[in-house]
């Protein structure tokens, strides 16, 4: 298998937040060009988080045009190049539907062009939770990552799939 010419933008973790940001920003300009995006990779502003926990990345947008995108630094710390690349190829689509249709959701159309970009619809678990809520009838788990009133008080609450009562796990 021929290797995929946008992975010459890759870095590692040993690089500075700069480093990082500019990689991205060429990253998804080769993207957006390769496949005919409606995204000016320049216009946006580009951030890095390094407290997200639940979120690879995010278009930040003001009445729906696209502002800035901001990518998880422990995302890429936790698993690479290859997974904030996914997480750009996702981000960018948002961006191209926003432009496009005024669309920020997940659904059908960000769908086929995740397909198209071969990206993930939801990112994979990159941080560990603090807590896992657990049903102690079907067993469904709930990831949470700092306190809530579902973490403090979980007889309160009963699970959405079965009717079931939660406990909490400490990790």
């Amino acid at each position: 298998m021929a290797e995929d010419p946008l992975a010459r933008y890759a870095v590692t973790p040993a690089c500075s937040h700069a480093e990082f940001l500019a990689a991205a920003k060429l990253y998804a300009r080769a993207v957006a060009d390769r496949h005919d995006l409606s995204v000016d990779v320049n216009a946006l502003d580009w951030d890095v988080s390094t407290r997200a926990k639940r979120r690879a990345g995010a278009v930040h947008h003001r009445e729906g045009t696209p502002e800035r995108i901001t990518l998880a630094w422990r995302q890429f710390e936790n698993d690479g190049w290859d997974a904030t690349a996914a997480t750009v190829r996702h981000e960018l689509a948002h961006v191209h539907l926003l432009r496009e249709a005024g669309d920020a959701s997940h659904g059908p159309a960000f769908r086929r062009l995740a397909a198209e970009l071969d990206t993930h619809v939801h990112c994979e678990r990159f941080a560990a939770p603090a807590f896992w809520v657990v049903c102690t009838d079907c067993g469904a788990r709930l990831a949470r990552y700092r306190r809530s009133t579902l973490v403090d008080a979980p007889e309160e609450y009963r699970c959405g799939d079965c009717g079931g009562r939660f406990r909490v796990e400490e990790v």
